[in-house]
C-alpha cells in the first residue's frame, strides 16, 4: 500500500540550503524564507523519492519539487552522460532494434515537466526560464501551439501537456531513454477524466523505454483523494507530503444581478467597470461559465472608452495566437480586467491580480478554489465578488464557499476508460517503425489501474472493433496495422487528444489573414452566407461581419455592431451526488421523503428557492387530490446531482410521469402528470430498474462521464461495465428505497 507521511518532517532552512549547491540561489534567494511544503518537501525529493506534494494553491510546490530534482541532475550529469552514450550506441548497433535509426542521439531531456493546460504551460515557462537557465540549463515548451522540438539537442527540461506528451513518444521515443525525473503539475486536475487516463499509461510507456527507474514526482492542491491519486500515478512506492498550512480565508461578497440575460451582462458591465476605475493598478479576473458570456461581457465593455483598451477575453475557442497575445498582455498591464472561462482557472500566475468576480456559479468547489486562487496570491486572504442571478444561485454561491472554507470537495470519481486503450493502441502502433501492434503490446503498456479491469483478451477485441471503425486492419500473427485514416489522424497530430472534437469553423481576418478562433455555425447562418445575407459575430470581444465561407472557413471583416454567438453549448460538468446532498442539508431539504412541490405551470419557484422554503416544505401537508388546480406541474425536489437527476428522469419516464422538457437539473425537474406513487421500490428493485435505465441509455450516461473521442469504438459490453463501474448505484438506491414519495 501508498505509504504516507502522517507528520511533514520540517528539515532546517540551513540543512536545505547546504544540500541544494546549485538550485538554492537561482530558486530560493530572492524569497525571505522557505514555505512549510518546500522545508518538507526539497529533502525526500532530493533522494530520489517519488512524492505527491499536497498543499493549498500558491504555497511555492513548483519550486519545492523543481529545485531539488535539477540539483538531484545536476550532481549525477557526468554519469548521466557516460550512460547515454553507452545506451545510445547498443541501440544503434542492434538491427532489430524497433526504434528509428535517426533517433539514434547521445542525450535526451532529463526532466518532463506535465501541466493541465497549454496556459499554465506558458506560464511554467515565464517563470521557470530564469532560474533554469540560471543553474546552466536550458528548458523548452512542447504544446499544441509551440509544437517545435529539437530532437538532435533537446533541451534539459520539456515542459508539455499529456497530448503533446503522448505525441513526443510516439514520433520519439529513444530521446526518452534518459529520462531521470517526472513532474506533474497540478495533478488533482488531470485525475480521474480522460486526460489523466492517458497520461497514467504514458508513464507506463515512459518506464518501459527507460533502463533505470523514474522518479515521478506531482503537486497537488488539497483534495481528499490524494491516496488514490499517489496509488494510480506512481503506485506502491510513492509518499505523499501533505502541509496544509498556508490555507488562505476566503472573503466573499454576493451580489444579485438581473435575470433577463441582457440586463445581466449590462449589471456585470457596470461592477466590473466599477473596480477597474476604483484603482489605477486594480487587475481582476472575471469567470464565465460560458464562451458566449465572455464575448457578451468583452464587447459590452469595449463600449466604454475608459476601460476599451485594458479588457481582455479568453476562451478555448480563441486561437493560440490570440490567447498567448491576451496572457502577454494581461500580464504586463498595471491596469485590466481579463474575462475568461475555465482557462484560466489554473494558468497565469499574477501576483497583483487583486479581484475575482464570478458570474455565475462554478460547477463545483474545486472550480470555486482555483478561481478565487488566481487573485489575492500574495495575501493571507482571497478576496471575490460572486455575481448570481437568482436567489437560488446566490445560495449556491454560499454553499460552494462553505464548502471551500471546509475543503469539502465531494469528489466524483471514474473507472479508467476504455476509450483510452483505443487511443493508445493509435499511438503505441505509430511508434513502431514497423506500424503494427498486438495486443500484449497494448496491454504491456497499460497503466496498473487499467490492468485490473481489462485483461489481454479485453485489447485484442477492443482492436478488432477498432478494424470494424475503420482505423485498423488486421493481419497475420496477431497483428494490426493501421488504415490510411489513422495515419492522417497521425499526421495532422488529431489522435494524441483523449478530448472530443468540437466541430468548429475557423474565423479568419480576411485583411490580415490572421485565424482570431473558431465558431460553430448553425445550419440557418451557413445558408444565410450562401445566399449573400449578412451574418455577423464577435470574438475577442470584436464584432466581425462574415464576408465568404471557404474550405470550411469562415473569412470576417472588422466593424459590424449586431453579432451572433457562435459557440456549441458543451455538457456542463457533473454535479457529484455528495455535493448535491450536502446542498440539499443546507437547503433545508428533509432526507424523510421525496418532497414534489404541486405549482402552477406558469409560476417560476426555482429562482427563488431559500432554506426557507426548504424547511416549508417538510411542514406542509400532503395535497389532496382533489384540491390540485387545474393546469398544475409537480417540481421534484430532489438534489441527487447529474447522474441521479438522469436515473430519476428515467424512473419517472417508465411509470408514466412526464418529465418536463428542459427542466431537468442536479437539484429539480418538473413532471407534467401528477405522480400517484406512495414510494420508491425496494432497494433490490430499484437496483434492478437503474441498471435497465443506463443498459439502454449508454450513450445518455456515458457523456455525463466525459469518456472523450473513440466511444464509438468500444463494444457495447465493455461501455456498459464501465459505466456500472463508475456510477455508484448503490449509494443511489440506498438513498431512495421504500423512500416516501409527498405531494405537497
Amino acid at each position: 500500500m501508498t505509504r504516507e507521511y502522517s507528520q511533514a518532517v520540517f528539515e532546517t532552512e540551513d540543512r536545505i540550503r547546504a544540500a541544494l549547491t546549485c538550485t538554492w540561489h537561482s530558486f530560493f534567494a530572492r524569497f525571505p524564507h522557505l514555505r512549510d511544503v518546500q522545508r518538507a518537501a526539497i529533502m525526500p525529493i532530493l533522494r530520489g523519492e517519488s512524492v505527491v506534494v499536497n498543499a493549498p494553491t500558491a504555497s511555492g510546490k513548483t519550486e519545492a519539487i523543481m529545485a531539488p530534482v535539477l540539483e538531484r541532475y545536476l550532481r549525477n550529469r557526468t554519469r548521466n552522460k557516460l550512460a547515454g552514450v553507452s545506451v545510445a550506441r547498443s541501440i544503434c548497433a542492434s538491427p532489430a532494434s524497433h526504434e528509428r535509426k535517426k533517433e539514434c542521439v547521445s542525450t535526451g531531456p532529463s526532466v518532463l515537466l506535465v501541466a493541465p493546460t497549454k496556459a499554465l504551460c506558458n506560464d511554467l515557462l515565464r517563470r521557470l526560464s530564469k532560474p533554469v537557465q540560471d543553474i546552466g540549463l536550458d528548458i523548452s515548451i512542447r504544446t499544441g501551439d509551440s509544437p517545435a522540438f529539437k530532437i538532435e539537442k533537446p533541451p534539459s527540461v520539456v515542459i508539455t501537456t499529456p497530448e503533446s506528451l503522448d505525441s513526443l513518444i510516439s514520433r520519439h521515443p529513444a530521446s526518452f531513454r534518459f529520462l531521470e525525473s517526472i513532474i506533474i503539475d497540478e495533478i488533482h486536475l488531470i485525475h480521474s477524466n480522460g486526460r489523466g487516463d492517458q497520461l497514467q499509461c504514458l508513464l507506463t510507456r515512459l518506464k518501459l523505454l527507460n533502463k533505470h527507474p523514474l522518479q515521478i514526482c506531482a503537486s497537488s492542491a488539497t483534495v481528499p483523494e490524494i491516496a488514490q491519486i499517489t496509488q494510480e500515478f506512481i503506485g506502491d512506492e510513492g509518499k505523499m507530503i501533505s502541509c496544509p498550512s498556508g490555507t488562505r480565508d476566503i472573503i466573499a461578497s454576493i451580489e444579485l444581478i438581473s435575470q433577463d440575460s441582457t440586463k445581466a451582462i449590462a449589471d456585470t458591465v457596470k461592477i466590473i467597470e466599477k473596480m477597474l476605475l476604483e484603482s489605477p493598478t486594480r487587475k481582476l479576473i472575471a469567470f464565465c461559465n460560458s464562451r458566449a458570456n465572455v464575448e457578451n461581457i468583452v464587447h459590452a465593455l469595449r463600449e466604454n472608452p475608459r476601460v476599451s483598451s485594458i479588457v481582455f477575453a479568453h476562451h478555448g475557442s480563441l486561437s493560440k495566437e490570440e490567447r498567448l497575445r491576451t496572457e502577454q498582455q494581461f500580464l504586463r498591464a498595471k491596469n485590466a480586467a481579463c474575462v475568461a472561462t475555465s482557462t484560466l482557472e489554473l494558468g497565469i500566475d499574477i501576483g497583483d491580480v487583486d479581484r475575482i468576480v464570478l458570474l455565475g456559479p462554478p460547477p463545483d468547489v474545486s472550480s470555486l478554489i482555483q478561481r478565487i486562487g488566481r487573485g489575492s496570491r500574495t495575501r493571507l486572504h482571497s478576496r471575490v465578488c460572486c455575481l448570481a442571478n437568482t436567489p437560488f444561485n446566490a445560495q449556491r454561491f454560499m454553499h460552494l464557499v462553505e464548502c471551500a472554507r471546509k475543503e469539502l470537495l465531494f469528489p466524483d470519481p471514474v473507472s479508467f476508460r476504455p476509450t483510452a486503450i483505443v487511443q493508445q493502441a493509435l499511438s503505441i502502433c505509430l511508434q513502431n517503425p514497423e506500424k503494427w501492434v498486438g495486443k500484449q503490446a497494448v496491454f504491456d503498456r497499460l497503466a496498473p489501474s487499467a490492468k485490473t479491469l481489462f485483461s489481454l483478451n479485453d485489447c485484442g477485441v477492443i482492436l478488432d472493433k477498432m478494424c470494424t471503425g475503420g482505423l485498423m486492419r488486421k493481419v497475420g500473427r496477431g497483428r494490426y496495422v493501421p488504415e490510411s485514416k489513422t495515419e492522417f489522424l497521425f499526421n495532422r497530430g488529431y489522435m494524441h487528444s483523449m478530448i472530443a472534437d468540437r466541430p468548429e469553423m475557423d474565423v479568419v481576418d480576411s485583411v490580415t489573414g490572421r485565424t482570431i478562433g473558431s465558431v460553430y455555425l448553425k445550419q440557418s447562418s451557413r445558408e444565410a452566407i450562401a445566399t449573400g445575407y449578412g451574418v455577423s459575430l464577435t470574438l475577442a470581444g470584436n464584432s466581425h461581419t462574415v464576408s465568404f465561407m471557404k474550405d470550411k472557413k469562415l473569412f470576417v471583416k472588422r466593424g459590424a455592431e449586431a453579432s451572433e454567438l457562435g459557440f456549441m453549448a458543451l455538457e456542463p460538468p457533473r454535479y457529484s451526488l455528495g455535493l448535491a446532498r450536502d446542498f440539499a442539508r443546507f437547503m433545508h431539504i428533509g432526507k424523510s421523503a421525496l418532497f414534489i412541490k404541486c405549482v402552477p405551470a406558469s409560476l417560476d419557484v426555482v429562482s427563488s428557492f431559500s432554506p426557507e422554503y426548504g424547511e416549508m416544505l417538510r411542514k406542509e401537508m400532503a395535497i389532496p387530490v382533489d384540491s390540485i388546480p387545474a393546469g398544475s406541474e409537480y417540481l421534484v425536489c430532489h438534489f441527487l446531482g447529474t447522474i441521479g437527476s438522469l436515473l430519476l428522469k428515467h424512473f419517472f419516464d417508465k411509470h408514466g410521469y412526464n418529465v418536463k422538457e428542459d427542466s431537468r437539473t442536479p437539484f429539480f425537474m418538473r413532471l407534467t402528470t401528477r405522480p400517484t406513487m406512495q414510494s420508491f421500490p425496494d432497494e433490490e428493485r430499484l437496483l434492478a430498474l437503474f441498471k435497465t435505465y443506463i443498459h439502454g441509455n449508454v450513450q445518455s450516461f456515458a457523456r455525463l462521464l466525459q469518456p472523450g473521442p473513440w466511444f464509438n469504438l468500444i463494444p457495447e459490453e465493455y461501455a456498459l461495465q464501465w459505466l456500472l463501474d463508475s456510477i455508484d448505484l448503490k449509494s443511489y438506491t440506498q438513498l431512495l428505497a421504500n423512500l416516501p414519495i409527498v405531494l405537497v
